[in-house]
């Protein structure tokens, strides 16, 4: 019995989505205490302020989304979460194949008639750690033949 156990996250992407997330919100946070003072003439009251901290909190909750993607895969099958919904179960028996072709930035399962899932969970700037991903699905996948 095979217990191989494959997992993958983004790594370079959701180092890049946190700073980014955490910079856009301090910047809105900023620009909301700044704003009744260097305002050029304009008004601004405190539902103004809290208006644009709130803002920030929404749109460092949108970048923070790009951590999101996971893959867990065993000898049932790949189990997938992307960037938006819940996980998702690809048993080995549909799978055609598990590829990362050329200039693509993520790794992709191959279902019959040339379907295609992209697997955001292996991308091509975390490099070693994307190929040892692909060694290990192409490992299962054999298994599973």
């Amino acid at each position: 019995m095979n217990d191989l156990v494959v997992t993958s996250r983004p790594g370079k992407t959701t180092r890049a989505a946190i700073i980014a997330a955490a910079v856009v919100f301090v910047v809105f946070l900023i620009v909301a205490i700044v704003m009744p003072h260097a305002n050029a003439g304009a008004h601004f009251s405190w539902k103004d302020q809290v208006s644009t901290g709130v803002l920030g909190v929404i749109l460092a909750g949108f970048i923070l989304v790009l951590t999101r993607p996971r893959l867990r895969a065993d000898a049932s099958g790949v189990h997938i979460r992307n960037h938006w919904g819940p996980y998702k179960t690809i048993p080995w028996d549909v799978i055609v194949g598990v590829e990362f072709p050329k200039g693509r930035r993520f790794a992709r399962l191959v279902l019959p008639a040339d379907e295609t899932i992209a697997l955001l969970a292996v991308q091509r700037a975390d490099r070693e750690h994307a190929v040892a991903v692909m060694r290990d699905l192409r490992e299962l996948l054999a298994q599973s033949r």
